[in-house]
């Protein structure tokens, strides 16, 4: 979503976690070999915004992209 907006990783992670440390706190968050970074909910909010959606919408396209690639579990018991 970064990517279609017309984003750099780095100029995204400059506008959810600010100037100082947005690069690297961004960089944290989607790293794939090793420990990541959680997201608060002010973050995610930042997210949307930062992509033009409202939290709903970002919320559920993610919901929806994680169900295709078979990463959520679906007998969740909450």
């Amino acid at each position: 979503m970064v990517e279609q907006k017309g984003l750099s990783h780095s100029d995204f992670g400059r506008l959810v976690f600010g100037e100082t440390s947005g690069v690297r706190l961004w960089r944290w968050c989607r790293s794939n070999g090793g420990r990541t970074r959680r997201l608060m909910l002010g973050e995610a909010y930042a997210m949307a915004d930062a992509l033009g959606m409202d939290f709903p919408t970002l919320v559920w396209k993610l919901t929806k992209e994680i169900e295709e690639k078979g990463m959520m579990e679906t007998d969740s018991p909450i």
